[in-house]
């Protein structure tokens, strides 16, 4: 990549980008590149490949919404307890491990136990990973640091998704069977990258006793609690119902190819990219709070781009659903450092685990409600009312977060 061009997109980032986080980040783009060949093939696989209905398909995703849902307590003492880098280590082994068996997987039964590996796997790499990022890096550089590891991520997303493209064929078991082995490998290249890197980032005053605190004092935090459930939201009526919901509205109700989906993805991808840094100059100069409300106003203004698409045909359809995905994009940006960002402003060292393990339970929450809200309403033709629950949900918490600045200011 040219020097200019690195410049220009990382350097809003090059001041804070350490060595020892440019390693983490960089185990994190190898393993989003794996995480892209496969993120959404799951059930066209187990349904095309190995047999297994579609209905058998949708209880293993809701299986592994609730065993995240489960062990997320767990998995965040576990953090506080023993430290992040013991924990992503072990979620790696396990993650890596999970998606290699999803290759050779023949029998419902085995579906199971892999889904409850490959979950369990997930809830251990995401949280210490934040956790991990807080203790790399200084209070007032997190947001870019956060920012930077969106970018990347979502960097590794796209290329993955296009590899994804070129590999696969339909109908062919063995395509399919070499994705899901190369994206077991990218989990282990993660993990030696972890290994690689010095010390346990447990918290500043940990020993081998007993460390204060519980989850006790994690939901008597009206303000973070505020914050999480307004992220419950955000994700509920964001990503969630969008991953869901994109696909079949674009195929079904506006009659488009789906190779149009592709093509959407790709345009959030891409926006996510080359925006980041020009966002994060943004609202690093606004109050946090005021730039979570600003994401709910954006991802509702995605959402009526949809709906307008409802009103037209064919090429023009196409091109403002893909605008509605770079606006949504915007919101990405805007949300992805400025909650993680914002959570760990608020968590005692000694319970950032906790902290961030709540937080990681939106995704898994929202896993089995935006779905189940997707396949209800578009399941019964009710596009319209759908856009506009969405819409309505998008701007549900921002009263949540001028509540939490309320409390922020007068303590």
């Amino acid at each position: 990549m040219p020097a200019k061009v690195v410049r220009l997109l990382f350097g809003d980032f090059q001041d804070v980008m350490t060595p020892t986080l440019r390693r983490l980040f960089l185990g994190n783009f190898l393993s989003s590149l794996g995480t892209g060949m496969t993120l959404a093939l799951l059930l066209v696989y187990l349904k095309d490949i190995r047999g297994f209905t579609t209905s058998f398909g949708g209880f293993l995703l809701s299986f592994m919404a609730l065993i995240s849902i489960l062990f997320g307590g767990p998995v965040g003492w576990l953090i506080d307890r023993i430290g992040p880098k013991k924990v992503i280590i072990a979620g790696l082994i396990l993650e890596g491990s999970a998606v290699a068996l999803w290759s050779i997987v023949t029998t419902r039964q085995e579906a199971i136990l892999i889904a409850a590996m490959s979950s369990l796997g997930t809830l251990m790499i995401w949280p210490p990973q934040t956790v991990m990022i807080t203790r790399m890096s200084q209070e007032k550089d997190r947001q870019r640091v956060f920012g930077l590891n969106f970018m990347l991520f979502n960097l590794g997303l796209g290329f993955g998704g296009f590899t994804a493209s070129v590999i696969v064929q339909e109908g062919n078991a063995g395509s399919f069977e070499l994705l899901y082995r190369l994206d077991s490998l990218s989990y282990f290249a993660y993990l030696l990258v972890i290994l690689s890197i010095k010390g346990n980032f447990l918290s500043d005053d940990s020993d081998h006793e007993e460390k204060k605190g519980s989850y006790k004092d994690v939901l008597r935090d009206r303000r973070f609690m505020k914050i999480a459930l307004g992220g419950l939201i955000y994700v509920t009526f964001g990503y969630a119902s969008l991953q869901g919901g994109i696909a079949i509205f674009v195929t079904q109700f506006l009659d488009l190819s789906p190779k149009w989906i592709g093509l959407v993805y790709g345009a959030n991808t891409v926006a996510i990219f080359l925006l980041q840094g020009t966002v994060l100059r943004v609202i690093e100069k606004r109050s946090k709070y005021q730039v979570l409300r600003w994401a709910g106003w954006v991802w509702a203004g995605s959402w009526l781009i949809i709906g307008a698409a409802s009103f037209v045909h064919g090429f023009i359809a196409g091109v403002l659903i893909a605008l509605s995905q770079v606006v949504f994009a915007i919101g990405e940006m805007i949300w992805s450092p400025t909650a993680p960002t914002l959570t760990n402003e608020l968590a005692p060292d000694e319970l950032r685990g906790r902290y961030n393990s709540v937080m990681g339970m939106q995704w898994n929450i929202a896993g089995v409600i935006g779905p189940a809200i997707v396949g209800i309403l578009l399941g019964n033709n009710q596009e319209t009312l759908w856009l506009a629950l969405m819409v309505v949900g998008s701007i549900l918490p921002i009263s949540l977060f001028r509540s939490a600045e309320r409390s922020e200011v007068s303590r």
